[in-house]
């Protein structure tokens, strides 16, 4: 029996776990049995057309709220012309009502509703051996009587411990440049209402010597950023440590130019002194948080059942961010019940003093069988009624306040998140009363340039950033726009300009060697050294610098002056910038006549 397992990911770096425990599980009795990688992006023609010509027996498909309405488009071209075929679904978006689900898509033969493992391999069984499905748990499925077809739901699955699945990974693949998943515990802790594993009670353990084995095998096929895929890392703080430690035993078998990097979502209220302790010894960069934060609101955190008080555990987030040895992502979700334009404007200032190295703004999803769905008349929610179900408004929040939400989010990415805009966004935010109100200010700015119905180059967002302070600038100079206290009150508007100008030029170095200098961040106003081109040469030159950067030992002259670039900055202050692997380092010099 031929057996095609497919999946549409959202993007081509990510790969898909459940796909791999599926495929590992039946292989043994299913020898012919493969998988098909594709994403939402490809067209629904190239994708039926490789799948086709696969001549499998049975057809698997990963379901997700990302990408259901492509998977569905794909086996309604593919049924009429593979008529014998079985097509087979499962993933979180279909395992809700599944009953229901097959009513709505007669393409659709069977879904295996909650974890597939155990109930695929049977149901491949059956149908090997010509039976009906009638015995196989966890499973909605088609049978065939006189009467027609008749749509039966097998009783739920029990959920087994995580040891007794066989080990996904064991067929070796090429990895590299992917985004390769992991789990180590299922379930959750919480009762978030908007999320499913809030109806799963319980969290179930990977046993860490287990986990050893599948990540050894994930860097010997090239895997270099692996994501734990548990909904809460850190709910046991023994386990979580000892999966951390392996991490870094494995990892310490590779140079660290590997660049090996774990992502894993943690609770912030489960933080603690003895995690900011643990993490003080772990390699820098080795590990990477993504703390869920969703809202600072009280009353919306109450409806939503996720017990939090970010004002007392935010301060071991400040002491990791001091550490610099962790990235740590904060993550938002706007469109929650009863959190007004307001509230969610107090959330987004909140979390942004922290400063994390991402602030990742969501959109609520009102999902099948989650809590929030069924309550969804009571908060006002209305969302749309296609996969993914994102919020268009709710009670608290108008469709028009959502959409510029979309808008702020969007500059979020591009400026904050990217990471390019450092220098500039210290100087530039304190000119607003508010984080949040600089970033909506700079949205509805884009949004009436109409410069969201483009694509920017990297070059062009230090150019749209410039602009919209010059247009902040010229309302100060006309009494519109008024400085806050956390800005530069005492200061000139021109010399205001100077300042912007040059932080921002401090950022147009960092993220690439330039070649020129574009004309807006050049001044007539600025003041050079006499011998300004000479000394750029002797300040890259000076052989001294083999003792501060340990690569210039590993260049020669030509190679040193191609990675690097010198430029001068106010207060007598020289900076030379490193350019390395996609990433920059700058080195100021305080008096460059004495050399580094």
């Amino acid at each position: 029996m031929r057996i095609l397992l497919a999946s549409l990911n959202s993007k081509y770096v990510h790969t898909n776990l459940a796909l791999r425990y599926l495929r590992d599980t039946v292989r043994p009795e299913f020898p012919e049995t493969e998988i098909r990688e594709f994403t939402i992006n490809d067209r629904v023609e190239k994708i039926a057309g490789e799948i086709y010509e696969a001549r499998a027996e049975v057809i698997g498909f990963s379901c997700y709220i990302w990408n259901l309405t492509e998977t569905l488009a794909v086996i309604r071209q593919l049924r009429s012309v593979c008529p014998d075929t079985r097509f087979i679904l499962g993933g979180p978006e279909v395992s809700y009502d599944a009953g229901a689900f097959l009513k709505e898509h007669p393409e659709v033969d069977g879904v295996v509703y909650g974890e597939g493992e155990v109930t695929f391999l049977e149901l491949l069984r059956r149908w090997r051996d010509k039976l009906q499905p009638d015995s196989v748990l966890g499973l909605a499925w088609r049978e065939r009587t006189a009467e027609g077809l008749t749509i039966r739901l097998n009783p739920p699955r029990p959920l087994l411990p995580l040891d007794e699945n066989t080990i996904p990974y064991q067929e070796k693949e090429d990895f590299q440049g992917r985004l390769v998943y992991v789990e180590t515990t299922r379930g959750c802790p919480f009762n978030c209402r908007y999320c499913l594993s809030s109806t799963i009670s319980g969290v179930r353990y990977l046993d860490p010597e287990t986990l050893r084995t599948i990540l050894r095998r994930l860097l010997e096929y090239g895997a270099r950023t692996i994501k734990f895929v548990d909904r809460t890392f850190n709910v046991r703080k023994e386990h979580a440590f000892r999966i951390l430690d392996i991490v870094r035993e494995e990892a310490a078998k590779y140079p660290p130019e590997e660049g090996i990097r774990v992502h894993c979502e943690i609770a912030g209220e489960l933080l603690d002194e003895e995690w900011v302790n643990y993490l003080k010894q772990y390699p820098p960069g080795l590990v990477q948080f993504e703390v869920g934060v969703q809202s600072t609101y009280r009353p919306t955190l109450q409806i939503i059942e996720r017990t939090q008080h970010f004002d007392r555990w935010s301060k071991y987030i400040r002491e990791l961010q001091r550490l610099g040895t962790v990235p740590l992502h904060l993550d938002l979700i706007a469109g929650l019940p009863e959190e007004d334009w307001s509230h969610f404007r107090q959330s987004f200032n909140d979390v942004y003093q922290v400063q994390p190295d991402m602030l990742q703004l969501g959109f609520l999803k009102v999902l099948k069988g989650s809590g929030l769905r069924e309550k969804s008349h009571e908060y006002g929610l209305v969302f749309s009624p296609d996969p993914p179900y994102t919020i268009l408004q709710t009670r608290s929040m108008s469709h028009e306040e959502l959409l510029k939400l979309h808008r702020l989010e969007d500059v979020l990415d591009r400026y904050y998140n990217s990471g390019k805009f450092r220098e500039i966004l210290k100087k530039a935010v304190p000119l607003f009363p508010t984080p949040f109100d600089f970033y909506h200010e700079m949205a509805e700015y884009w949004h009436r340039q109409g410069w969201f119905r483009q694509s920017w180059s990297g070059k062009a967002l230090f150019n749209k950033l410039w602009e919209f302070l010059e247009a902040i600038l010229l309302k100060i100079e006309q009494g519109i726009h008024k400085l806050t206290e956390q800005g530069l009150r005492s200061e000139e508007s021109s010399f205001l300009r100077e300042i912007l100008r040059e932080r921002l030029r401090f950022d147009y170095f960092r993220w690439e060697r330039p070649s020129v200098v574009p004309d807006f961040l050049q001044s007539p106003e600025r003041q050079l050294p006499e011998d300004y081109s000479a000394r750029k040469i002797r300040i890259q030159g000076d052989e001294r610098w083999q003792n501060r950067i340990p690569q210039r030992k590993q260049m020669d002259r030509r190679q040193w002056a191609r990675a690097t670039a010198v430029e001068y900055f106010s207060q007598e202050q020289w900076v030379l910038f490193l350019y390395q692997k996609g990433r920059s380092e700058a080195y100021p010099i305080a008096a460059p006549e004495q050399g580094q």
